[in-house]
């Protein structure tokens, strides 16, 4: 009986393609893909890619949870547990709701015939093409359990650096509110009342003053304004962020950000020189690493880049010299891309790259925390000094007026 495949995958000129089929199963499909100079990445029954879409309608898996099942898997895996029975053990003990729903419909996948990558490659919305060609590179070299041990050990390095991440910036993030709310309710609520009192004293008010009470009179009349501006501002740039041209300008816009830009794109090197170097010792080709390295990213300038990047490598150039030639790629990641090239080591400098940015993003991390904090405070705390004495300086006026 044929079935209807969706596939996703890499054409002969290196462009990324993705269409239906008929076949009588996956393998025959991608038999078929590979007779049209298409290298598949992701083959799937139409059917159980519906499913799969149902099922995570709510988005992708979140990461801790994803980690969580990887790390189980691996150990049932590693431990000599038949898939079937790791699936039963897996979907009995999941707390996630939607991941048990996707286990039940990978056990049956797995059941009528499909090898793991294939069940997984059904299910885009939880599993990311990284996960599905390390399965499928793991599978085709005997080697499933380390790489499904290395992917645990990738998911849960990402867990820990977003928990670190929104823990450094919690604080951080508290203070800033309480002093905006602080300041607000003293502008919007006290400065009001003390504006009346000002006006019963019938004599000129100092400078400072006269400053406050302009701003809180123009905050009071207008701020509704504000808010609703900048509330249709985020709405405009994120629809403008879901169109082609918007979502790269968008994206390079964050990599220009103050501060954070140079963070995000520290961590995205760290992805990509990490998961290059893992998908090559895992028996990938380079140019089919780099058309999975692009999804990994979290940004579509660079993601553009790498495309770039490849169709040089497809015309004979060296993969070094075309990052380079973006413009994007900082030149430490393209002098070290260019080393193991000259050397024939490339999966260990991708190593040495992705270590040396971590270790990088760590550090600039704490950098920025620890010069943002103080920042913070003097800011919030010389605005607050601002308003209290404002609203002092007329009083002690009176006072000293009176005395004389």
């Amino acid at each position: 009986m044929t079935t209807t495949f969706t596939y996703r995958g890499i054409d002969n000129a290196g462009k990324p393609v993705h269409g239906e089929l008929v076949a009588d199963d996956a393998h025959n499909a991608t038999a078929l893909l590979k007779a049209r100079a298409i290298f598949p990445t992701i083959v799937a029954p139409r059917a159980a890619a519906a499913t799969s879409v149902a099922a995570g309608s709510g988005g992708r898996a979140k990461v801790g949870d994803l980690a969580i099942l990887t790390r189980q898997l691996a150990n049932l895996v590693a431990g000599g547990i038949p898939l079937m029975s790791a699936f039963a053990a897996l979907t009995t003990h999941t707390e996630s709701a939607r991941l048990r729903v996707v286990l039940e419909a990978m056990q049956r996948d797995v059941h009528g015939g499909m090898t793991l990558w294939e069940a997984l490659a059904a299910h885009p919305a939880v599993f990311p093409s990284l996960y599905v060609n390390m399965v499928k590179a793991g599978e085709a070299s005997g080697q499933l359990a380390p790489v499904l041990t290395w992917l645990a050990e990738y998911q849960e390095k990402e867990q820990a650096r977003q928990m670190q991440i929104r823990g450094a910036l919690a604080y951080p993030t508290l203070l800033l509110i309480a002093g905006a709310l602080a300041i607000i309710l003293l502008i919007t609520l006290v400065v009001p009342k003390f504006s009346t009192m000002f006006t019963e004293f019938g004599q000129a008010l100092p400078l400072p003053t006269v400053i406050l009470l302009g701003s809180a009179h123009f905050l009071v009349q207008w701020g509704w304004a504000f808010l609703v501006g900048a509330v249709l501002l985020i709405i405009g740039v994120r629809q403008y962020a879901k169109t082609p041209t918007g979502h790269v300008r968008v994206d390079g816009w964050r990599l220009r950000l103050p501060l954070f830009g140079k963070i995000l794109l520290k961590s995205a090197m760290s992805r990509f020189a990490r998961t290059t170097a893992t998908l090559l010792n895992g028996g990938v080709p380079l140019l089919e690493a780099l058309a999975v390295v692009r999804d990994v990213l979290d940004n579509e300038l660079l993601a553009q880049a790498t495309d770039r990047a490849r169709d040089g490598m497809r015309e004979g150039e060296r993969l070094s010299a075309r990052l380079q030639q973006t413009g994007v790629f900082p030149p430490f990641i393209t002098h070290m891309i260019g080393i193991g090239e000259e050397t024939g080591d490339l999966k260990s400098m991708l190593g040495t790259v992705a270590s040396t940015y971590d270790i990088e993003v760590d550090t600039t991390l704490k950098g920025l925390i620890s010069v943002l904090e103080p920042v913070i405070i003097i800011s919030v705390g010389g605005i607050m000094g601002f308003i209290i004495l404002s609203m002092l300086l007329p009083i002690f006026q009176i006072d000293v007026m009176g005395s004389g």
